[in-house]
């Protein structure tokens, strides 16, 4: 009994000098932690891409004053068209150089009819539509852009974890998971340790950024047995995801910001890659499941951002049809490359211009002829 309290104590011991060491140091500084998230303000990345043929070999990221890329917000905010893209690593673009990202393509499109918008990128890599209302409320409602456009739907697969903001549409949350968020709000090593799950799930699931060669990915055709089970699987986390869209727009809405949807564009899918030849229905995804059975999940999340714009008047890119299934326009299955992003760019312009050219409220000034 004696050795186990001693045991125990030096346990407790050892996890408070852990968890004093990564306070003072983290290795590893994730930037979503619980309900919170931390920008890196003022920061700038190096990447190098020596081993890859579809990124450039040195490529450069810098973030703003707000913690997202593209210019500081400028002192007459208010008179501008502004406008802040939100999504997950697809949009953050994070192998993508300053200025090559779908976002400044965009921000390039709309400078020809309001040569004084800003445009920022707020993409956080993995983030959901559970990150995507806490960054809401944290910091783009302050912000009050008058368009928010979000990119979102892969990441929101089979999530079914909750968080506080899902209180209102679980009314059973329990003492324990309320416990957990709140720990992982206020311990290092408890934050640490569930980001680290969430890598190990995010690689797991197919969605890392390492350059896939198509050719080499292993052939795995249709299975009834495993499409029935992972169709099946998809009932409860779309509920949910089309709860947290509605969230959204009603956030953005009460808070003067204009929401506009895009549906999620990946290479997977019924189609034959021009490029390679590969049939992109039948490559490896994740586990079990191919290129068709994934896209078919996807595509359920797509239909459900569709069904919620409909009925809640969004304006909708529907990017998932529109972008081609094109290995040029991919590095992996789903982040784009410098030719990608220039496509998805022109793509959203191509509604967005219009849009807004009818909706002068949202614009500033006069759009120019």
């Amino acid at each position: 009994m004696r050795l186990l309290k001693i045991i125990a104590i030096q346990a407790v011991v050892a996890a408070a000098l852990f968890e004093i060491a990564l306070r003072l140091y983290n290795p590893l500084p994730f930037r979503v932690r619980g309900e919170r998230i931390t920008l890196p303000v003022h920061q700038k990345y190096r990447f190098s891409h020596e081993q890859t043929t579809k990124l450039e070999p040195i490529t450069t990221h810098t973030k703003n004053a707000l913690g997202f890329r593209g210019p500081d917000p400028p002192r007459d905010f208010a008179r501008r068209l502004t406008l802040v893209t939100i999504g997950g690593s697809t949009t953050e673009c994070l192998f993508l150089s300053d200025g090559k990202t779908w976002t400044d393509v965009l921000a390039r499109r709309l400078a020809r009819s309001w040569p004084d918008s800003w445009v920022n990128n707020a993409g956080l890599d993995g983030q959901s539509s559970y990150g995507h209302l806490i960054l809401l409320r944290d910091f783009i409602v302050s912000l009050r852009p008058k368009v928010a456009v979000f990119l979102m739907g892969v990441n929101d697969i089979e999530r079914e974890d909750l968080t506080t903001y899902d209180q209102s549409l679980a009314p059973n949350w329990t003492r324990w998971q309320r416990a957990a968020v709140f720990l992982e709000d206020h311990s290092e090593i408890v934050g640490l340790a569930h980001n680290l799950v969430r890598m190990a799930r995010t690689s797991y699931r197919g969605f890392g950024h390492s350059e896939l060669d198509l050719t080499k990915l292993t052939r795995l055709e249709d299975d009834s047995k495993v499409t029935a089970a992972t169709l099946a699987q998809q009932d409860g986390p779309l509920r949910r995801y089309a709860e947290r869209l509605n969230a959204i727009v009603e956030m953005c809405r009460t808070n003067g910001i204009e929401p506009v949807f895009t549906t999620q564009p990946v290479v997977y899918g019924d189609a034959v890659d021009p490029v390679t030849g590969v049939d992109l229905a039948a490559i490896q995804v994740r586990g079990a499941i191919n290129g068709r059975l994934q896209w078919r999940v996807l595509e359920m999340y797509n239909d459900a951002m569709r069904r919620v714009a409909s009925t809640r008047g969004v304006l909708l890119v529907d990017a998932a049809h529109e972008m081609p299934k094109d290995s040029r326009l991919y590095y992996d299955l789903m982040h784009f490359t410098n030719e990608g992003a220039t496509r998805l760019g022109d793509v959203i312009a191509d509604h967005l211009e219009p849009y807004l050219k009818t909706h002068t409220e949202l614009v500033g000034r006069v759009a120019r002829n």
